[in-house]
């Protein structure tokens, strides 16, 4: 008796209804989000001038060709507010300084001037300048400004020193009353305080401090 011959093995069909299946075929991929250099910023915005300056087009249109950058509408507005500073810049800047990447702090020139502002402002009227006052009116100061997240400087230690030393901010010995109770225990009581005018109402012309005593009175 003849033996069967063995022909080649045919495959075997998958059902493509199999969900683990379809799952594992179509594993998405994340991609490292980042920072437009100003040269890629100056190419964008004359493709925008050049294409109608629809700002949604523009990002939807580079974000194929950048999509690392992901662009979007919001972001593109942000740049075109930008856009005089930054010509200037590339005007003047060699290739290194367009290729890139890292935001400097004199790129935010509008954040800058309100916070220098603010500083004056607050020094004539005797406000005590700690670290964390600085770091909060800069951050309240980036979001007036539309400045993108991904943008913002960190505000280290090595920030508030040089904003210090540029500004000629020192550290101040203070005297008297207020030498004898920490800034944190301030902002604390001044809190407490608030919410008790809250809770009783009381209005204006019914609260008194007592300035040798320093109490409240209502």
């Amino acid at each position: 008796m003849l033996s069967p011959i063995a022909g080649p093995e045919l495959p075997i069909r998958m059902s493509d209804n199999n969900p683990q299946k379809v799952a594992s075929a179509q594993k998405p991929v994340f991609m490292k989000k980042e920072n437009a250099t100003l040269e890629q910023r100056i190419e964008i915005l004359d493709w925008h001038h050049a294409n109608g300056e629809n700002q949604s087009k523009t990002a939807k249109h580079f974000d194929v060709i950048y999509p690392n950058l992901q662009l979007k509408q919001p972001r593109i507005s942000t740049w075109c507010k930008n856009e005089e500073r930054w010509r200037e810049e590339y005007g003047t800047s060699t290739g290194s300084a367009c290729s890139a990447k890292r935001i400097c702090q004199t790129q935010h020139a509008e954040v800058t001037e309100m916070l220098d502002l603010w500083v004056s402002k607050a020094m004539a009227d005797g406000i005590l300048l700690t670290g964390m006052v600085l770091r909060q009116k800069w951050i309240k100061f980036t979001d007036l400004a539309s400045v993108p997240k991904d943008e913002r400087l960190n505000l280290s230690e090595g920030w508030l020193t040089r904003y210090k030393t540029r500004t000629g901010l020192k550290e101040m010995r203070r005297h008297g009353e207020a030498a004898l109770v920490a800034a944190e225990t301030v902002d604390k009581e001044q809190q407490r305080v608030q919410e008790l005018i809250k809770k009783h109402q009381y209005q204006p012309c019914d609260i008194f401090n007592a300035d040798e005593s320093s109490l409240f009175y209502a």
